[in-house]
């Protein structure tokens, strides 16, 4: 069609005009489609916001919360952690505001912040769990819980968090605690996943000692009755499997890893094909990162929803899901894809990484806001700061 197009403008007798008009065309269709792109927080600083698909919205969608950093943390090799803030501001973007000071931020999911409610955030600093009064900035918790990581999101007033070692944090495994009574519980030890069966496909050089299993980037399910989380027993790729259990700890089950994923519902997960159910990659190069679901036995139930992908989110009506493009490219590029129509993709935005989102680990971190109107995400301000910014879905 281009190129038909082309032809008709250099038989017109203003040929000059004509193609400064494609010209004016192009540039109103780009800068319109850069006027839905809206920065968060100032320059001057990186700001973050959590984990992939973890709306930065409080449940209501009227606030907005996002770190700011004092100083720059760094993700490349070591994680180095860097003193900073919890900012919060409305959802026009007005009445931006400092609610606490934070110890410690990564790079690298920041302080995997997520709300509890319209009034409390939990935040993972420094080693310790947080929950915050996002009015007044004050730390709610009465007792110290040390911890390795946080859950992705809340269900019920209740988050999950996780320890990977032995070492005065508690026992390695998943815990839950109810953010109202402030009491914790052991909801699975990595030494109960000793008894669960591994897949054929692993050798002997896959498995390590069960003392250096970990699990993480545990989520509930829909329902809050499962939970799903990353069980590492190895440091190969296929030692990264998806654990699945009830949310008593009962039941047990694993299988292949997809390289990021999240509940579609409460029996079937969603996920960019990483390995099949013999370890290996799909025979069929498309496939390969593929958007793909699962249901809770490892079976897939729909293949190439979407082309090959990376951090990805869900709106909430799971008709539209977003991700950017695979590890160290340049440019990113991060596509919303309608379900039904993953040929026709919309470009949120494309940016050089500049170090800041591969090197550092400023990963994009795609989430829907509360009424699936907007993407939130992450990109570099330059080649020192990373921001953060919406794109407004028309």
């Amino acid at each position: 069609m281009f190129n038909s197009h082309k032809q008709k403008v250099y038989k017109s007798k203003s040929p000059c005009l004509a193609f400064f008009a494609i010209l004016v065309f192009w540039g109103f269709f780009l800068s319109a489609d850069a006027q839905r792109v809206h920065r968060i927080g100032s320059e001057g600083a990186s700001t973050i916001f959590s984990f992939y698909n973890t709306s930065p919205e409080s449940p209501d969608g009227k606030t907005i919360a996002y770190i700011r950093c004092i100083e720059e943390p760094s993700g490349d090799g070591d994680e180095i952690l860097a003193p900073a803030e919890l900012w919060v501001c409305d959802r026009n973007l007005q009445k931006h505001r400092k609610v606490t000071g934070i110890k410690g931020t990564a790079a690298h999911n920041g302080v995997e912040a997520q709300w509890v409610d319209n009034d409390r955030i939990a935040i993972f600093d420094s080693f310790r769990v947080r929950l915050i009064d996002v009015h007044i900035g004050k730390d709610l918790l009465k007792s110290e819980i040390k911890a390795n990581g946080l859950g992705h999101h809340p269900f019920q007033n209740k988050i999950l968090y996780n320890i990977y070692k032995n070492d005065g944090h508690g026992e390695p495994g998943i815990y839950e605690l109810d953010c109202n009574t402030q009491q914790s519980r052991l909801i699975l030890s990595v030494a109960d996943c000793g008894n669960v069966k591994l897949p054929h496909y692993l050798q002997e050089g896959d498995v390590k000692p069960l003392s250096d299993w970990r699990a993480l980037h545990s989520q509930y399910s829909p329902d809050g009755k499962k939970i799903a989380f990353r069980l590492d027993i190895g440091s190969s790729e296929r030692s990264q499997l998806l654990g699945i259990c009830n949310i008593d700890g009962s039941g047990l089950s694993v299988m292949p890893k997809s390289l990021h994923f999240f509940w579609y519902d409460n029996t079937s997960i969603v996920g960019h094909l990483q390995n099949g159910k013999d370890g290996k990659r799909h025979e069929v190069p498309e496939k390969r990162f593929s958007l793909t679901r699962w249901d809770l036995n490892g079976n897939v139930l729909q293949e190439m929803i979407a082309p090959r992908g990376n951090h990805l989110a869900m709106s909430p009506d799971k008709k539209q899901f977003v991700s950017e493009t695979f590890y160290n490219t340049n440019p990113v590029v991060i596509k919303l894809y309608t379900i039904g129509a993953p040929g026709f993709p919309v470009t949120i935005d494309s940016f050089d990484p500049l170090g800041v989102t591969w090197i550092r680990r400023f990963h994009a971190n795609p989430a829907f806001s509360r009424d699936g109107k907007r993407v939130y995400f992450s990109k570099p301000l330059n080649a020192k700061y990373n921001g953060t910014f919406y794109y407004e879905i028309k």
